[in-house]
């Protein structure tokens, strides 16, 4: 994203004098206004005049430069006019703010009543530091591109403008897999938390919506599968930025040897798949292969699968190996066991 400087120029400009005059207008407004009328007021006026000669306002910029030295002549044609400098108008709002016109663009410092200032010779080469500590260097959001290597935080204008800085105070995650994730991020307005306020997570494109507590901390139960993850959180317009690193479990197959009899048509043969905590892993597919069949189960909540192998008559060991090829959550496993047919 581009940014035409010109524009920002006179955009941090008139902020500033808004904010300063509404300040000032604040500071001093009255609750009436008395009009008194003049008695005895002569309603008649004349002018008497031959010639009335037109009014002219020139203007002489021969000697204008940076510093918005532009000269006004007030006169009459042909006659000596009056001249004066915009340069040497000085603004004073009265609530410690003030600075004048010829300094605007010449380099000066200006300073504003709350305790932020800037130069703006500097301002597009370096940081701008306000008066409640933020900053941001402006070449960086002039040159910020779509996914950016610069970052803006808008909380640093609002700050500026009276309003209060919103941050968010939240850990980056890294974890092995065991469940659902909780993710926690306090608010605070200024120095206070963002107390009973609605907050909106983005996780991978999904929204999910948060409500904060008493302390200004919302909390949101993400199912996130093996892989670095972003959390971006927005409140008021302004968003936060965390990571969550989920690691794939260990899986593990328990399966013990069996025998059956020849006679026996179906022959029902179980095995369980576990996590590395011990907890049973439902509804994934697990695969059996015995002399060169594969026979395939599904394991229920408590992680047992059920393999209804057929056709299986030959007497004898005959090895069975039982595989889980693993998923975005956990990773694969396999077990051996030995199935003899009498």
């Amino acid at each position: 994203m581009k940014i035409n400087k010109s524009l920002f120029f006179v955009f941090m400009v008139l902020i500033s004098l808004c904010l300063v005059s509404a300040v000032s207008a604040a500071e001093n407004a009255t609750d009436s206004i008395e009009v008194q009328a003049v008695e005895n007021v002569d309603e008649s006026i004349s002018v008497e005049s031959d010639v009335v000669e037109e009014p002219t306002l020139a203007v002489d910029d021969s000697a204008a430069d940076s510093s918005l030295g532009v000269n006004f002549t007030f006169g009459s044609k042909g006659g000596n006019g009056t001249k004066f400098d915009f340069s040497n108008i000085t603004f004073d709002f009265g609530n410690g703010t003030s600075f004048d016109l010829g300094s605007l663009l010449n380099g000066t410092t200006l300073s504003f009543g709350n305790g932020t200032s800037f130069n703006f010779t500097d301002l597009f080469n370096s940081n701008m530091t306000f008066g409640n500590g933020t900053s941001f260097n402006l070449t960086q959001i002039m040159n910020m591109t779509g996914n950016g290597t610069g970052s803006f935080d808008i909380s640093s204008i609002i700050g500026m403008l009276g309003g209060s800085k919103i941050t968010f105070n939240a850990t980056d995650i890294e974890k092995v897999y065991s469940g659902k994730t909780t993710f926690k991020v306090k608010v605070l307005d200024g120095d206070k938390p963002a107390a009973q306020q609605t907050v909106v997570f983005t996780v991978d494109n999904k929204d999910y919506v948060g409500r904060t507590d008493e302390n200004g901390t919302a909390t949101v139960s993400l199912d996130l599968a093996a892989g670095t993850h972003y959390v971006y959180t927005e409140y008021n317009n302004v968003i936060g930025k965390n990571k969550i690193v989920i690691k794939k479990a260990a899986s593990k197959i328990t399966a013990k040897p069996k025998a059956f009899k020849s006679k026996t048509k179906t022959k029902k043969y179980d095995v369980f798949l576990k996590n590395n905590q011990g907890k049973a892993i439902k509804n994934v597919k697990v695969t059996l292969k015995i002399n060169g069949k594969t026979f395939t189960a599904k394991t229920n909540s408590n992680g047992k699968a059920t393999f209804n192998i057929k056709n299986l008559t030959k007497k004898g060991k005959h090895t069975a190996k039982i595989t889980f090829a693993g998923n975005g959550y956990y990773k694969a496993s396999s077990a051996s066991k030995t199935i003899t047919i009498k």
